[in-house]
């Protein structure tokens, strides 16, 4: 094949450099010629004489007659319905004269690569297939260029030419051919994923190699090269357009391969939006040309395709599948939901056994005051905090008056009813802040926070005079209930966990000894101790 001139050597070359700086090209670069499949003889001639600009019509006509197989082939083309050609081609001369150059060049090119491997040379793939893609793709990209003045033929030669570097990576690498079963039906950016994963390199970037040995264009070259970013940097802007047709066109071609229609239909739809404003009524408008015009491509280039599936059956398959997945999001969505509020009634049991376990750890169970344990943590944090503060604190101890002749007289569940009287007595009359504590069997403990004993005061004498006046009967009498107080106000500083330790050990026995005082003075009273000062 001869070289294109110098200023499209120029062009190929930027494409060149674009492609190989986007990404590792060595793989790319280690085929061979002879690993890549090569055009047609004949064909091949009419390509470099199309390129030539000192070859006129008479010369290309003399060429492509030369040759009675290719000018009969080109014949019958020029004649098909697909071209759309009003009057009957009868010689090379004429088919020169009436498509010109640049289409005469498409078509030979078209007739290349078609020829360029025939079925059952690359064993274990189907080569027919492959064009039944390629032929999407090249009809896809025909009806775009015609919606938006771009020109048609050179359209249809780039779609049908786009992915003909994969050809080539099964050409070289013919163990590997089976993979096509499984990439012809992925989108476009997904095929090309694993095309690198299992060849180490891509159609895009092979079809740029392609394009050098055959002497491509560089319009046609850099479509190969780069419609899978038709906008990168370094692409020179009278091609991006034939670049953005072939992207479109690969996603439109997806749509009827695709083993994921209504994904590659709404992909297709943002392609034509995004690239060429073509909304998503016109983008079915001509999705649904599609299937028709590859049949019709098919027989003009003599190829054998399959039976189209029409646009608006895989519409409808789509919609099934967009149907039953919704129907399967709901049904998730439903068990999310089942599942949320369960998990809520969990959350809720386990806050509630939380709650039981702390009251088990934390409080009497028959009166709901806190227990010995917790009353002992309160009592040092509250001594540590007062400390801090400086503030007074008030400690009250409470027992019952003649508790076991009670229990003895009138049974221990008598005996329970008084003892939760008796705390329901000193919830009323304590404020909230106020720790109340069952420490014993009858034996109380009250901490008033920040309370000195003048303030104190009065408070508990109130509590005591409650507890006098509760009318606890049995089913014969009044149970007359009394209880005896001691009492000890503190204010001071225990800033370590020694200090700490001593000012509970003296409160608690300073209160103590106050409740004995009341007991010894005749019971049901209120008896108060100072905190003893320190020893100096």
């Amino acid at each position: 094949m001869g070289n294109v001139d110098e200023g499209q050597t120029a062009e190929a070359g930027a494409g060149m450099k674009l492609n190989a700086d986007a990404s590792d090209g060595a793989e790319v670069l280690s085929l061979r010629p002879s690993d890549l499949p090569s055009p047609p003889q004949a064909t091949a001639r009419v390509i470099q004489a199309c390129s030539d600009p000192k070859i006129g019509a008479q010369g290309l006509a003399q060429i492509v007659g030369s040759d009675p197989v290719l000018t009969a082939e080109l014949l019958r083309i020029v004649n098909s319905a697909f071209f759309g050609l009003k009057r009957e081609v009868r010689s090379a001369v004429q088919a020169v004269t009436i498509l010109g150059n640049r289409a005469l060049r498409n078509l030979a090119l078209c007739l290349a690569v078609r020829d360029s491997v025939r079925p059952g040379a690359i064993p274990g793939f189907d080569v027919m297939s492959f064009w039944e893609e390629g032929i999407r793709r090249a009809v896809s990209a025909k009806l775009v260029a015609n919606s938006i003045g771009f020109d048609p033929d050179e359209a249809f030669t780039i779609g049908l030419l786009q992915d003909f570097g994969m050809l080539a990576l099964v050409f070289a690498r013919p163990q590997l051919s089976p993979v096509w079963s499984e990439l012809s039906v992925l989108t476009p950016e997904e095929r090309r994923r694993r095309e690198q994963a299992i060849f180490g390199t891509t159609h895009d970037r092979v079809g740029l190699v392609l394009a050098k040995t055959w002497s491509l264009p560089p319009g046609i070259a850099l479509a190969m090269a780069c419609h899978h970013d038709p906008d990168a940097d370094g692409l020179p802007a009278h091609h991006r357009e034939a670049c953005r047709i072939a992207y479109v066109a690969d996603h439109m071609a997806a749509v009827f391969s695709c083993n994921t229609a209504e994904a590659a239909i709404t992909r297709c739809r943002a392609s034509l939006s995004d690239t060429f404003a073509i909304t998503a009524e016109d983008a079915d408008a001509l999705l649904a040309q599609v299937p028709a015009s590859v049949e019709e491509a098919a027989v003009s280039l003599g190829l054998r395709v399959s039976v189209q599936v029409k646009y608006d059956d895989i519409m409808r398959l789509a919609t099934k599948t967009l149907v039953a997945e919704n129907r399967s999001y709901q049904d998730l969505t439903r068990a999310l939901e089942q599942a949320i509020r369960e998990k809520d009634a969990l959350a809720r049991q386990l806050q509630e056994a939380n709650r039981r376990l702390e009251q088990l750890a934390y409080y009497d169970a028959l009166t709901g005051l806190i227990n010995r344990r917790r009353f002992d943590e309160v009592l040092s944090s509250e001594i540590a905090r007062h400390s801090r503060s400086g503030a007074p604190m008030t400690l009250v101890m409470v027992d019952l008056d003649n508790f076991k002749s009670v229990n003895d007289t009138y049974g221990h569940p008598f005996g329970d009813q008084v003892l939760v009287a008796v705390a329901g007595v000193l919830q009323d009359s304590l404020r909230q802040t106020d720790v109340k504590a069952r420490i014993g069997g009858e034996e109380i403990c009250l901490l008033l926070p920040e309370t000195n004993a003048e303030a104190a005061k009065p408070v508990v004498a109130s509590a005591r005079a409650a507890i006098e006046k509760l009318m606890i009967r049995t089913p014969q009498m009044r149970v007359p209930i009394t209880a005896s107080f001691g009492a000890c106000a503190w204010a001071g500083r225990s800033l370590d966990h020694a200090s700490i330790e001593t000012t509970i050990a003296t409160l608690l026995q300073t209160a103590d000894k106050a409740l004995y005082d009341s007991k010894r003075a005749g019971r049901n009273r209120v008896t108060w101790r100072a905190y003893p000062a320190p020893v100096a």
